[in-house]
């Protein structure tokens, strides 16, 4: 099944965080002018969109947000609404107003995420083939399961994988778990991300990482090393890989980033690094 419109992003690096502004950055990071997106945009190559889960964007917001990045290679990857992925009848106006309002972002949109919570097991995906189908038909996409039979048995997900050529995401909360659980920014998370096996595959072209990271820094390395040896190979193979960067607290989320955009630049010389912090004004309004 083609997407139609969709992005051909083979062989691409984009890295990303869970937003593009967040109080703490601001002056430390980015600056909101001209807008927090372009500021952001100037460092990172990709952002994964929650926005789009709590409600539909107006068609002014997609605009500005498209202004905002035209002069980048920048890629949105906005997650579908929880009215279409966390209820058990989907809401197909919801979907449909969403895949409209996002249609002139073009080239800028990259893979939607349906992300699916812990209830969506082996017997109840089924109900979602309509919305899968609807926006396979307009887009690139990649899918995110959390109920544990489809990690106790990876061939229950291959049918509905297979027949959408879907993606999946790989989502790793090992470093989020194997650090301190009593910080106090991390009690909450460890009842929000689940503790599932990682399995590490490029379906359709694309690897779509998550990475939720602890926010002692110490304990991430391993993983950070382990996941820059497997995008380098990735990127080799011609794929295309997404890196979202997360930790409980954003404010973390940034440097982070650059941590493992680093050690991927030991491994691909020929990667520039990051911009320096915070982007200065005077760039952001060029």
């Amino acid at each position: 099944m083609a997407a139609a419109g969709a992005v051909t992003d083979r062989g691409a690096y984009h890295l990303g965080l869970p937003a593009w502004a967040f109080p703490g950055w601001q002056g430390r990071y980015f600056e909101a002018l001209p807008s927090p997106p372009a500021s952001y945009a100037r460092v990172f190559g990709a952002v994964e969109g929650n926005t789009t889960f709590y409600r539909v964007p107006s068609p002014e917001m997609v605009a500005r947000w498209r202004d905002a990045v035209a002069d980048r290679a920048f890629r949105f990857c906005f997650k579908l609404p929880r009215s279409v992925t966390h209820e058990r009848r989907p809401d197909a106006a919801d979907l449909e107003a969403l895949l409209s309002v996002l249609a002139p972002l073009k080239g800028h949109l990259g893979p939607l995420l349906l992300q699916f919570p812990a209830t969506v097991g082996p017997e109840q995906i089924g109900r979602f083939e309509s919305v899968i189908g609807a926006v396979r038909e307009r887009h690139e996409a990649v899918l995110e399961v959390r109920h544990p039979a489809f990690f106790d048995d990876p061939g229950l997900l291959e049918p509905v994988l297979e027949r959408f050529e879907l993606g999946r995401v790989v989502l790793d909360c090992r470093p989020l778990y194997g650090g301190d659980p009593e910080h106090p920014e991390v009690r909450d998370a460890l009842h929000e991300k689940p503790d599932l096996p990682v399995r590490p595959e490029v379906r359709e072209g694309v690897g779509f990482v998550r990475l939720v990271l602890h926010p002692d820094s110490a304990g991430n390395r391993p993983a950070l090393e382990d996941w820059a040896e497997r995008v380098a190979a990735w990127l080799a193979e011609g794929q295309a890989v997404y890196v979202m960067i997360h930790c409980p607290n954003n404010l973390h989320c940034p440097a982070f980033a650059e941590s493992f955009h680093d050690l991927l630049r030991r491994r691909m010389p020929e990667l520039a690094p990051l911009p320096p912090w915070p982007v200065p004004q005077q760039n952001a309004l060029i």
